[in-house]
Parts: C-alpha cells; sequence; structure tokens
C-alpha cells in the first residue's frame, strides 16, 4: 500500500549544529529543540527514513522562526531538498508577526516551488485573536494561490509537554470561516477541535479543513482510529511528525482500520489534497 507521509520536519545541517545558539535568541524554538536530546533530521535523513520505511511522498515543513534570516534559510533549504528529491512536497515558513513580509516570503516560496505554508505554531503566544488577525493577510493570498496551510494545534487538557500552548478554539473556527476556499491541515488531530464536526455549523465550516495525526501515539489511545473510521476516514493524513515517530510506531494501531480506511489515511486522501 502507496504511504504519503503529511508531517515530516526538515532543517538545514547549519542550523542543526548551531541548535543551541539557535536556542539562546528563539524561544519557540528553545522550547522543542534547546534540549540535545531532542532529533532534528537533515534532507538525506529524511530520504533514509522514506526508504527503509517505505514511504513513497513526504511533506517537509520547516519551523516558524522570529529571525527573518533563519526563516528564509530555513526556506531556501526545504525548497532545494524537494528540488533534489521529487518525492519531497515542501512546505516553508513566515514571519508569525504576519504583514508585508510574510506575504513576500510566501509569494517568493510560492514561486520556487512552496506547496504550502507551515507548520505555523504559537508556542509561547497561543493562538487568539491577535495571531488570527495576524494571519489574514496571508490566508487571503494563499486562497488566490490555491496553497495550502498547515496550523499546530494542540490539545487543551492532559499532560503538559514544551511547546503545549493555549489555543482558542473559537478563534481557529473563525479563521476558518473567514477563509472558506483556504485549504487547511489542523496538526496534532487539531488538537481535538475534529471533535466539534458533530456541530452542523462547524462541520460545514470546515468542509476545506483535514487533520494530521501527528505525534497521536504520545495523546490518544487507539480508539481515536475507530472514530477517524466512522466519522472523518475521508479527512485524516498520515502524518508522523518525523524525526519524533516514524511510521513504525503507528502501524499497530493503522492496522486497526480497515482496508479502505487505511488506504484513504495513509495515501488517497493525501493524494487528492496534495495532487501527489
Amino acid at each position: 500500500m502507496p504511504v504519503l507521509d503529511a508531517h515530516t520536519h526538515v532543517f538545514p545541517p547549519e542550523l542543526i549544529e548551531k541548535r543551541h545558539l539557535i536556542a539562546s535568541t528563539e524561544g519557540g524554538f528553545a522550547l522543542l529543540y534547546g534540549s540535545g536530546r531532542s532529533r532534528m533530521a537533515d534532507g538525506p535523513a529524511l530520504a533514509s527514513y522514506m526508504e527503509n520505511e517505505g514511504i513513497d511522498r513526504a511533506v517537509a515543513v520547516s519551523f516558524p522562526f522570529e529571525d527573518e534570516g533563519l526563516i528564509r534559510a530555513a526556506n531556501d533549504y526545504v525548497l532545494d531538498v524537494a528540488k533534489t528529491d521529487k518525492r519531497v512536497l515542501p512546505f516553508v515558513t513566515i514571519d508569525l508577526r504576519g504583514g508585508r513580509s510574510a506575504v513576500a516570503e510566501a509569494e517568493r516560496c510560492c514561486g520556487l516551488g512552496a506547496r504550502g505554508v507551515g507548520e505555523l505554531a504559537y508556542y509561547k503566544e497561543g493562538f487568539g485573536e491577535r495571531e488570527r488577525t495576524g494571519l489574514e493577510g496571508l490566508a487571503r493570498f494563499m486562497e488566490q494561490k490555491g496553497m495550502l496551510l498547515m496550523l499546530h494545534v494542540n490539545e487543551q487538557v492532559g499532560h503538559n509537554y514544551p511547546g503545549k500552548a493555549r489555543i482558542d478554539f473559537a478563534q481557529v473556527v473563525s479563521f476558518v470561516q473567514a477563509h472558506p476556499g483556504l485549504k487547511l491541515i489542523l496538526a496534532h488531530m487539531g488538537g481535538g477541535i475534529c471533535f466539534y464536526e458533530f456541530m452542523p455549523e462547524v462541520r460545514e465550516a470546515f468542509s476545506n479543513v483535514y487533520y494530521d495525526l501527528a505525534a497521536a501515539p504520545f495523546l490518544y489511545s487507539r480508539e481515536l482510529y475507530a472514530f477517524v473510521a466512522r466519522f472523518l476516514a475521508g479527512k485524516v493524513l498520515f502524518g508522523s511528525d518525523y524525526p519524533l515517530l516514524t511510521l513504525a510506531r503507528y502501524k499497530a494501531d493503522l492496522e486497526s482500520l480497515d482496508d479502505e480506511t487505511r488506504r484513504k489515511v495513509l495515501h488517497d486522501n493525501g493524494r487528492r489534497l496534495f495532487g501527489a
């Protein structure tokens, strides 16, 4: 069965080497990668993962740095990886403070082959009204260009971990409603916002919203997959969150799905969304 991994992370080797220096000035990065225990991967490492575990296509995402130089370096590297390895679908990052620089960087990268923007994450400040309004200009541009947006949304209860942020679900819904033509991936099963699709008005507004399974083994029990099969079979993407986890960590849970749903989650939904 073909596999499309919709959520992997890559970094330029020179940024991996300077991780501790970068962590001293980048608060969000420090939360996730300041410790030497957190794995980071470059393009060749991603290629090895794909070959070792039978991944046919992979979405490679960047990191939402604050420094514009780091943003550009990370984006150029992701785009170069995709140029070298046609199996890779590149997503780029922007300045989360929004404004013209965010749209300009998205426009530059779109012209160089970027398929989307993400994974955008507000690890320090959380996501509220200010963050939502800051994305408006970018979202309008992406709607026009047909680009996809991947937004980090973590759950609001349960155990704490580095980078877990306060997310105002009402603001996420408002953002989706304001941009009906924007195709969105809400990472990590949208932090559980997917369960609100039982509300008809949310279900209608979320017609272009997809979810990925990134880090699901750390967050949810296997019963999640029965929920996916029954209610969200056409909207969930397999995403490993590599190098945090690999496909192997998900295989037992994925085997609980019927063949049709497993094929949708592992490949068909992603192929339809990415045109890949």
